[in-house]
């Protein structure tokens, strides 16, 4: 590929990134401002922020003096330096300390939940697998093929039946609510991923524990699950994306609110009198990405590596 073509495509592609992190940039930027700033200056930088980046200047050009700044009723008045720096700082984050003490309980219910459902789904699922991958029974191939074809009926097609038995169990407004029927659901993807990657080890390995003496749960524990992480990386992620993003089930059986997670928090958050003020909605926005940033820059590798060593084949 000739220079020229190389640096047209790097152009295009650096193109469409600019376009694709644009509206991250337009969120982080609503997150430090005021609602005025917003209205009247609707993509220039936060009024603190740059304030702040001026005492800074200041600071390493040696300037001490005292500096002008205005108060809640727009008053002006003279202060030092480290005093105007922390008006600007509170004034920039205040948005930021808002937003968290609202949604702090919805993000620990999230946690509670992704959590157990990924360890759930992930045990459950690699059991049955191995039992369905390993071993020949009367059987094994219609339980497989009854397992994988559960995944032609719509989610939306179970939600009142599901609704109704978590309510007939006694379980609305509690984690189990949740918890139970996301792990129960994960399990046909668990047990396709699972089955495929446990049918490509090798037999021997399996032949010389039983051979020592290994039993089925010593060769399930101490020679599959080593073996296993690529498919349980590509598992457990799965479903920590598609539980915490998840918004309409948690809402329906959390009449109470008390066991919200964030997604369903972020909505009620949109509805209550906090939504007045932009930058906390926006902050709420901000703050409830980085689990899912932090997630995707440290399970990329081991999604890739699991999704390329046979997790899932063909």
């Amino acid at each position: 590929m000739s220079l020229a073509r190389r640096l047209f495509v790097h152009a295009v592609l650096l193109g469409f990134a600019v376009l694709t992190l644009l509206p991250f940039v337009f969120m982080l930027n609503n997150v430090f401002r005021t609602n005025s700033e917003f209205y009247h200056s609707f993509f220039a930088p936060p009024r603190a922020s740059r304030e702040l980046a001026a005492l800074a200047w200041d600071a390493l050009r040696g300037r001490t003096g005292e500096v002008e700044i205005k108060d809640a009723e727009g008053t002006p008045r003279t202060v030092a330096r480290g005093a105007a720096a922390a008006h600007w700082w509170d004034q920039s984050t205040r948005g930021i300390r808002r937003a968290w003490t609202v949604i702090r309980p919805y993000m620990l219910n999230s946690f509670i939940v992704s959590l157990s459902t990924a360890l759930g789904v992930a045990l459950l699922g690699s059991g049955t697998a191995y039992i369905l991958a390993r071993y020949r029974f009367f059987g094994s191939k219609g339980v497989f093929v009854f397992i994988i074809s559960t995944m032609m009926f719509p989610g939306v097609l179970t939600l009142v039946p599901s609704f109704l038995l978590v309510k007939n169990m006694g379980l609305l407004n509690t984690y189990w609510a949740m918890i139970l029927p996301y792990i129960a659901g994960g399990q046909v993807f668990a047990v396709f991923v699972f089955k495929s990657f446990f049918e490509g080890l090798d037999e021997d390995l399996f032949e010389s524990a039983r051979i020592d003496g290994a039993g089925h749960f010593a060769i399930y524990w101490h020679i599959v699950l080593p073996l296993s992480k690529p498919a349980f990386s590509v598992v457990v992620i799965m479903n920590l994306l598609g539980t915490w993003n998840n918004f309409l089930w948690p809402f329906i059986t959390n009449t109470e609110g008390k066991c919200h997670v964030l997604a369903s928090g972020l909505y009620n958050l949109a509805r209550s009198p906090h939504a007045s003020n932009f930058s906390t909605v926006y902050a709420a926005y901000a703050v409830s990405s980085i689990p899912l940033l932090v997630l995707f820059v440290y399970a990329t590798k081991p999604f890739i590596q699991g999704m390329s060593s046979g997790a899932l084949k063909a």
